[in-house]
């Protein structure tokens, strides 16, 4: 429809022939595209009402009928229909009637009052299209309203529901306003609602008209003020999110539980561990010190024997092993606490370690130099090292096990180089110790860092096969990890990575 337009179709009734002729010419002169048409008794005026009618234009004393008859039945069959009486036959009270009745304008039937009835027709034309216009589109909100899922409602504070959409409806499974509002007073879903606030929103548990139950969200607008405020209201099914909630929430429980009950099976498997760990330190150091006792008791009871070279050397032989036997239970016992020792995180100076690593073994090689022995040529490379996050004492032990083992698997090469630096890998410093030495099969790589596994044979360089899986273990607690390349009797490079954390 075009809300612009001026009136297509204009019926004037009235059964005075000039009287109507009065008002054809006057209203040509303002709607002169317009379609005057007449209707002077009954039957044309039902006819004419079958077509399509935009103004009516009536007199008010017919000899077949009056203007608030004419006006009754142009508003039964179109409300938004303008109708203008045009009389000089009415009263005051007469036009209060047809007001109450629904009739647009009044207009007295006078010659000084003609250019009033054109106004008054492009008047209540006007407004008849506004209404047209207001009706289409509050038709069309109530049909996208009752095609939403969603329930809208508007009550009085007082909680009187003065109107709701085919949605609320389908939602709480009822039929009617009347039974909706008996159902929000019996389960007082506007309860939550306070004068304070305009915007607020609260959840409820509803039991539909059918009995199941229901979980809905209440959105209210409170508008106005006191007694005349208005609620604006949603109501939206929360009972599909409610149940996954719950279920989530069962879930975190169950694997609450779960993680409580796991917690407490490490715990006492750490327990039984720390125990097995004592036994056997205590069970084998005990022998060991009773082995290393007789061979004692032995060596002074044979010292005067003649074959004293051949049984010193078995005696020395016997010193030897119960001394190895006594390091693996030592080492075995400090593998077993970097695991479980709690860490006290700081800034650790990896530089002031390394050097102070290096000062001590090279205090004890020059120890160790029989008179006729020449010290060992090492020849030492150390980079710049930065900071680190970590426990102090643990990242000693990565860095002594690391340098040692450069230190002896350099032994045969003359002189042995060391190589130790470090370089940034995103957020990440890696640290690495190269050497020169024995190196290593790159096919046994994945062995290196398991407990008991050795690089050379136990006759040739001693130790426990512990130190590297210590490493590992350390630096996997710190957030990096470890690895190494080599290439057999050209030497080895092992890395470990580190979170840079803040320096």
């Amino acid at each position: 429809m075009d809300y612009t337009a001026q009136p297509r179709c204009i019926l004037i009734v009235d059964d005075n022939p000039d009287d109507r002729l009065l008002a054809r010419q006057e209203l040509h002169r303002e709607f002169p595209q317009a379609d005057l048409l007449e209707a002077g008794n009954a039957k044309v005026f039902q006819d004419l009402l079958r077509q399509r009618i935009d103004v009516v234009i009536t007199d008010y004393q017919l000899r077949w009928s009056d203007g608030i008859k004419i006006l009754q039945t142009v508003k039964s069959l179109d409300q938004n229909l303008p109708v203008i009486m045009f009389t000089n036959s009415g009263t005051q009270e007469t036009a209060v009637e047809a007001m109450k009745s629904g009739l647009d304008d009044y207009v007295v039937k006078a010659p000084k009052h003609l250019v009033r009835l054109r106004r008054a027709v492009a008047s209540a034309w006007e407004n008849a299209l506004i209404r047209r216009r207001v009706a289409e589109l509050e038709g069309r909100l109530q049909f996208l309203l009752n095609q939403l899922t969603i329930g809208v409602f508007r009550a009085t504070a007082a909680g009187d529901l003065l109107e709701i959409n085919d949605g609320l409806l389908r939602l709480l499974g009822l039929p009617s306003l009347a039974e909706a509002q008996q159902l929000f007073e019996r389960q007082s879903l506007l309860a939550p609602l306070t004068v304070q606030r305009s915007n607020q929103g609260w959840d409820a548990q509803v039991i539909r008209a059918d009995g199941q139950s229901i979980w809905i969200h209440v959105s209210a607008a409170l508008s106005g003020e006191s007694q005349a405020a208005i609620i604006d209201g949603l109501v939206t099914d929360i009972t599909a999110q409610k149940q996954a909630s719950e279920t989530v929430q069962q879930l975190n429980r169950t694997l609450e539980r779960r993680i409580q009950k796991r917690t407490a099976q490490l715990e006492a498997t750490n327990e039984e561990l720390e125990a097995f760990a004592f036994s056997v330190s205590h069970d084998l150091r005990a022998p060991i010190r009773q082995i290393s006792g007789f061979a004692g008791l032995l060596e002074e009871e044979l010292s005067d024997r003649a074959d004293r070279q051949s049984m010193q050397r078995y005696l020395d032989n016997i010193q030897t092993v119960t001394q190895n036997a006594s390091n693996l239970v030592a080492d075995l016992l400090e593998y077993s606490r970097s695991g479980r020792a709690e860490m006290n995180r700081m800034i650790v100076d990896m530089a002031q370690i390394v050097e102070a690593i290096r000062g001590q073994l090279r205090a004890e090689l020059y120890s160790d130099l029989q008179p006729e022995t020449q010290p060992r040529q090492l020849e030492w490379q150390i980079d710049p090292l930065p900071k680190a996050i970590g426990d102090r004492l643990l990242l000693r032990q990565v860095w002594q096990n690391l340098i040692e083992n450069a230190v002896k698997f350099t032994r045969p090469c003359h002189p042995g180089r060391i190589h130790i630096g470090s370089y940034g890998d995103g957020d990440d410093w890696v640290f690495f110790i190269r050497d020169n030495g024995i190196g290593f099969d790159m096919a046994k790589a994945d062995q290196l860092f398991g407990v008991f596994q050795r690089l050379g044979t136990e006759a040739t360089f001693e130790g426990s096969g512990i130190g590297l899986a210590n490493v590992k273990r350390i630096v996997v607690r710190h957030g990096g990890r470890v690895w190494a390349d080599a290439i057999p009797d050209q030497g080895a490079t092992f890395y470990f990575s580190l979170p840079k954390g803040e320096d």
